[in-house]
């Protein structure tokens, strides 16, 4: 469809810089609002919530909707990231008695922090998201965060090498950093939540789909029941009604 056909404009360039603009937008306000370091749970659950709208093409006003899930969310989505900071922590000084310590404890915690690292691995690409989109506990945060990384390996790859590795590129380059800081403050972090966001959107309307139908199958297995329950009232009223006709 040509410009003029369309209103003078091109839609698909429209939409192109429409959404440029809300990521720009979208990354602007994750730094701003995660500056405090304590609401970096918070910014990244509203930075989802917006992009996994934005996926749908729902997004309505970015900064509405990015302060609207800040408020909503901050109080799950705080502890979410205490706990985050503490299994952190706890990381961090089990790396410490690796390099200090040596023999049998030395191995025994290698073994522990890999299989810990692993674990976090799979739990941190969902948590968030799932904290944007689901109330829950928050031990069930974490659990279903984790289930749903193994159930949808080829998700959580993509997920994983998205974030992973311009991260990993950064930090094992410091040149590199150096070269792109800015991009990372205008643009890429909310980027990439936007792009993950169609993975997500897919693992999530499978969610979706499993739950109707589990639905649809217990309202099926009541109506079985309630009328499995009537044909006995009615047969039971059919034999009584005849023992007493015998009776008479």
């Amino acid at each position: 469809m040509s410009a003029n056909e369309n209103g003078g404009g091109n839609p698909k360039l429209l939409r192109a810089l429409e959404i440029f603009g809300n990521v720009f937008a979208l990354n602007i306000m994750f730094i701003v609002f995660s500056l405090p370091v304590i609401t970096f749970g918070a910014s990244m659950t509203a930075l989802y919530s917006v992009t996994l709208k934005m996926a749908r093409k729902e997004e309505g006003t970015i900064g509405k909707s990015f302060l609207e899930s800040f408020k909503k969310n901050f109080k799950k989505a705080t502890q979410v990231w205490l706990v985050l900071i503490g299994i952190f922590f706890i990381l961090f000084v089990e790396y410490l008695l690796i390099i200090n310590v040596e023999g049998a404890i030395s191995s025994f915690y290698l073994v522990v922090i890999i299989v810990e690292l692993v674990v976090l691995a799979f739990a941190l690409p969902f948590l968030f998201p799932l904290v944007a989109r689901y109330e829950n506990t928050l031990w069930n945060y974490f659990k279903n965060a984790f289930l749903l990384s193994v159930s949808n390996f080829g998700s959580w790859l993509k997920i994983m090498v998205a974030w992973g590795l311009p991260i990993f590129l950064s930090l094992w380059y410091p040149v590199l950093f150096f070269s792109t800081w800015y991009l990372w403050i205008l643009l890429l972090i909310a980027l990439i939540a936007y792009g993950t966001s169609f993975t997500m959107r897919k693992v999530f309307d499978r969610i979706v789909l499993v739950q109707e139908s589990e639905k649809v199958r217990k309202e099926e297995e009541k109506a079985k029941k309630e009328y499995e329950s009537k044909k006995r009232l009615a047969d039971h009223i059919r034999r009584t009604s005849d023992i007493e006709k015998k009776e008479e």
